[in-house]
């Protein structure tokens, strides 16, 4: 179409037109259904940043995502991490984003990793729990909360620490439309494959999808068909309860109501090779958690605020147990590192962090960051 060989134009030699700065287009790094996003040059200095690009689609999706980001905005975006809006305008007709420019996404990250022990999933955990609570605070659910929606901000510098992107499809928790799909396949919540109202725990379903993926190296459930999403949750969940199939609006006539074989999550603690004791504690307590997010029944699913207290992230079951001792400073050293304040100059204090732990962390970090 007209607008299609429009949008092509832009790369690789146009200028983007900002209100306060010009982006020269460097290099072409994604794209979707809503459209492109570039890396870009600010004016001509050695700062980059990524614009997005949004195709001339409907005009009330476009203002609801600006409106939302606009809202996200009010948050220290360092501080619940996500990603950082700098400026939008307008460029030959198409709304243009521009956004701090982050590394590589988390299912690139363990394309070319594999799986992350759960010492270093868990300072992932907390920021991103502390994520989910601000946006609870504003009353906003995302929507499409999965692993290429979340971006290491720099491997190098900041090993694991992450940030939220896309809020295209965030909406007001309030005035959530039942019924409509949300979330991609293999991060589906019960209730939203079912037809149920929804909630904001929908993106904590989808975190613990996350965490599960971290811990595996792959997907917990299945991404190509959502049946075999059903018959997964149930061999390794249950099956819902009566009164959730007979709510749900479709599709309760495909959910499996027998086991084909049993499993469940705590299969997931002989994943990985057997550990010493506290490692071992601390893949239990991790599994724990993972079933209080990825609870069949969001009302009753844990909230981020209760996350946050759960002994996986506050260490407390290590803390208490002398033996633990070695172990619980190697999991303190991790939590340490991505125990940061901003100035209000944005500058990054690491904060508690010896010379011995700086030693270990630069010799942990140059095994398992590529």
């Amino acid at each position: 179409t007209a607008n299609n060989k429009r949008f092509v134009v832009f790369f690789p030699i146009d200028v983007l037109q900002g209100s306060t700065n010009a982006y020269t287009i460097l290099k072409h790094i994604g794209e979707g259904g809503f459209g492109k996003v570039f890396k870009c040059q600010v004016n001509d200095s050695e700062e980059v940043v990524a614009v997005k690009i949004l195709k001339n689609m409907n005009i009330q999706d476009i203002k609801d995502e600006l409106d939302m980001l606009d809202v996200i905005g009010q948050l220290n975006a360092d501080q619940v991490h996500v990603v950082k809006l700098y400026e939008k305008f307008q460029h030959c007709g198409f709304t243009c984003l521009v956004f701090e420019m982050l590394d590589i996404d988390l299912f690139q990250y363990c394309q070319n990793k594999g799986s992350l022990d759960v010492n270093a999933i868990r300072p992932i955990a907390m920021q991103l729990l502390e994520t989910l609570q601000a946006l609870k605070s504003l009353g906003i659910t995302h929507g499409d909360f999965k692993y290429d929606n979340i971006m290491l901000v720099n491997r190098e510098d900041l090993p694991y620490r992450v940030k939220l992107i896309d809020f295209g499809l965030a909406f007001y928790t309030n005035k959530a439309k039942f019924g409509r799909v949300r979330q991609i396949i293999g991060f589906r919540s019960p209730e939203v494959s079912l037809g149920l109202p929804y909630t904001e725990a929908i993106d904590m379903w989808a975190l613990g999808c996350l965490l599960a993926f971290l811990y595996l190296g792959y997907s917990l459930f299945p991404e190509s068909c959502e049946h075999l999403l059903f018959r997964s949750m149930v061999e390794i969940l249950g099956i819902p309860s009566e009164r959730m199939l007979q709510k749900g609006r479709k599709k309760a006539r495909t959910w499996p109501r027998d086991r084909i074989h049993f499993q469940s999550l705590d299969d997931l603690f002989y994943y990985h090779d057997p550990a010493d004791t506290a490692e071992n504690v601390d893949r239990k307590v991790f599994i724990d958690l993972l079933k209080k997010m990825l609870h069949l029944n969001g009302a009753e699913r844990i909230s981020p605020t209760e996350a946050l207290q759960h002994p996986f992230i506050t260490m407390s079951h290590l803390s208490h147990d002398q033996g633990s001792r070695e172990y619980l400073n190697l999991a303190q050293t991790y939590m340490n590192f991505y125990s940061f304040k901003f100035s209000e100059t944005e500058t990054f204090h690491m904060i508690h962090v010896s010379v011995s732990e700086w030693t270990f962390i630069l010799h942990i970090f140059s095994r398992n960051v590529y």
